[in-house]
């Protein structure tokens, strides 16, 4: 029977989860505890009931585990960007080896018994990528969905600040733990130094602005040369284009652009999912703006880049041609879309899908039969559903690697390298 909502419960937590909390048993019932680390004793109420679990708010850490530590943000815990930054870093990596270990023996039913290797890099000041949400123009809507408010939830946000003097500051920073709420921020350790120095400019800029010409969302980012650029332009603040080298290669992207987010590890993400691979026809699929077509093009005779989006497909044939990546083809189409056009067989495939995966494109990938497939993942369960598919299609799974992209959260990237079991 499960606990009544409310009920106090005294807990020895076991190890973190994959989504952010903590998990602790109690009479042989799983329970998620937010903000616990792992060998706390703890004290914590009953918030939520699931199915054969319940979930419990952390009221008072009794006795600390070894692995606790003091949060470096005065946000943790009201902010929703970070769950674990009271958890000593190298326990974060080895949980995260768990999680991708735990989705395939679980989600994908594979035979898994070695721990799964994560590599990683300094844990703090490594987002070169963000998005900030402002108060008054995105939040929770009426139907319990969450994105740009419509025009009466404004009016009435609206009608909400006309009460508020013009000259108080706007409400800039991330979601609140476990709502759509926005909470207003001053630091971000995760941030890499000149992103978190432009908050304050961010903000002034806004604040220059009529409130019914305030932004939904603002997109920052950072490059190599340490210089940052926001999106939509703002008061003193024009858009540019951001440069990344990784790998001896220049990459530019707009803030709006989709690139992997942490600049300590990208350059070992790309050489762990090029690997040795080499020959004569590739597929970079999910390309993005070429992070790993520009370098498929120094071992590959051709390298075929697709990307259905169209901003990111013009800055990577903008990125192929300053890089003189002259065999790189860019063709702008959905991953089905051009799998079912396509007539030739390459020596690699290579993919970069979204969080929810590519299920849509798989029937279409076994047909194509290529002899080795790389399947680069932000999300361990998605990747181990994937990788069950294409196994049972007829391909060897040879390795699986964990890179701790996302450091102080649950998220972890992984590469996935696979290889054609028949002719």
């Amino acid at each position: 029977m499960l606990p009544a909502l409310g009920t106090g419960l005294e807990l020895t937590v076991e190890r973190l989860g994959f989504g952010g909390s903590a998990i602790a048993r109690h009479d042989g019932l799983t329970v998620f505890v937010p903000f616990a680390a792992p060998g706390d004793r703890v004290r914590a109420e009953v918030v939520e009931h699931g199915k054969g679990f319940v979930r419990a708010r952390l009221v008072e850490v009794l006795a600390p585990g070894p692995d606790r530590v003091a949060p470096r943000c005065r946000h943790f815990g009201d902010c929703g960007g970070c769950q674990f930054q009271h958890v000593a870093y190298p326990a974060q990596v080895a949980a995260k080896g768990e999680f991708v270990r735990d989705a395939l023996v679980r989600t994908g039913g594979f035979d898994w018994p070695r721990p799964v290797v994560v590599h990683h890099a300094e844990p703090w000041g490594y987002r070169a990528r963000t998005q900030l949400k402002l108060k008054a123009t995105s939040g929770e809507r009426r139907d319990g969905t969450h994105g740009r408010l419509r025009k009466p939830e404004r009016r009435q946000a609206a009608a909400a600040a006309a009460t508020v003097a013009d000259d108080t500051p706007p409400v800039l920073g991330f979601h609140r733990a476990f709502t759509h709420q926005t909470l207003d921020v001053t630091e971000c350790p995760v941030l890499a130094e000149p992103l978190e120095r432009g908050l304050a400019a961010v903000r002034a800029a806004v604040a220059a602005l009529p409130r019914r010409d305030w932004p939904y969302q603002i997109e920052g980012a950072c490059g190599s040369d340490e210089k940052a650029s926001w999106a939509p332009d703002l008061p003193g603040m024009r858009k540019d284009l951001v440069e990344h080298q990784v790998g001896g290669f220049r990459y530019l992207i707009e803030p709006e652009s989709f690139f992997q987010g942490n600049r300590h590890l990208v350059g070992a993400l790309v050489d762990g999912a090029l690997g040795d691979e080499r020959g004569e026809l590739a597929f970079d699929l999910y390309a993005g703006v070429g992070l790993f077509s520009l370098p498929l093009g120094r071992r590959f005779a051709r390298v075929v880049a697709v990307e259905d989006e169209r901003r990111a497909a013009t800055l990577g044939r903008v990125n192929a041609k300053a890089n003189r990546c002259d065999n790189v083809t860019w063709l702008r189409a959905t991953t089905e879309q051009f799998l079912r056009q396509n007539q030739e067989r390459p020596d690699l495939v290579l993919m970069d899908p979204p969080r929810l995966g590519a299920r849509p494109a798989l029937p279409l990938l076994l047909r194509l039969r290529a002899r080795r497939l790389v399947y680069v993942s932000c999300d361990p369960q998605t990747l181990a559903r994937d990788l069950r598919t294409l196994v049972d299609g007829g391909y060897a799974l040879e390795q699986v690697e964990a890179y701790d992209m996302f450091p102080q959260t649950f998220h972890v990237e992984a590469v996935a390298r696979l290889r054609l079991a028949g002719p």
